[in-house]
């Protein structure tokens, strides 16, 4: 009896050790802090990240909608925020979604849908370096990844309705290796200027 509980055990760890071997454990990242950004929180958090970044900015937004008669709004600032640290010497970068339109337009044929437009010319006049993804793909991420060490991800668009009257859920995680993370798979979208 000893001897069969010996050979059990031995095919039970010898299991657990090709298991582990082959599929390695997944662990999580590690962070200095991790701040929850619900509703409200989002826009000053966010703004006071931008205005103290120092070396970089990549952002990936699927909306950034702003109103010229209203330059004065959060999503108005945020973009804003995008230009004064790129006149700060930061390197700034910014990819907006561009897609098809999920109707056909008469003989046209399917009609490129460019959201952001107001904020992706702002940017441009202000020569910051903007771009749409690839039409063929959508690009729904709302990210930051700023100084690559704060990454701002979550739900929350840059549009009145998202930061003004909406629930959204967004995280601030302060991390380095979250940040390169992150930024690798950024650096895989597709970037088109307009002509």
């Amino acid at each position: 009896m000893k001897y069969f509980k010996n050979i059990v055990i031995f095919k039970v760890f010898s299991s657990i050790l090709t298991f582990n071997l082959f599929n390695p454990p997944s662990y999580g990242l590690p962070a200095d802090d991790v701040i929850p950004l619900v509703d409200g929180d989002y826009y000053p958090q966010v703004h006071q990240a931008l205005i103290t970044a120092s070396k970089s900015i990549s952002c990936v937004m699927y909306m950034a909608d702003i109103n010229p008669k209203y330059n004065k709004g959060w999503e108005y600032n945020l973009v804003n925020d995008l230009i004064g640290a790129h006149r700060r010497g930061v390197a700034v970068t910014v990819i907006f979604d561009q897609n098809v339109m999920f109707w056909e337009k008469s003989r046209k044929g399917r009609e490129i849908e460019r959201k952001s437009r107001e904020a992706y010319e702002l940017l441009k006049k202000n020569g910051v370096p903007v771009y749409y993804d690839s039409k063929d793909r959508i690009t729904h991420n709302k990210i930051l990844v700023i100084d690559n060490y704060i990454t701002i991800v979550g739900s929350t668009n840059w549009t009145y309705s998202a930061l003004r009257k909406n629930h959204e859920a967004s995280v601030m995680i302060k991390s380095r290796s979250v940040a390169e993370s992150f930024l690798n798979k950024l650096r895989t979208i597709s970037k088109y200027q307009l002509k």
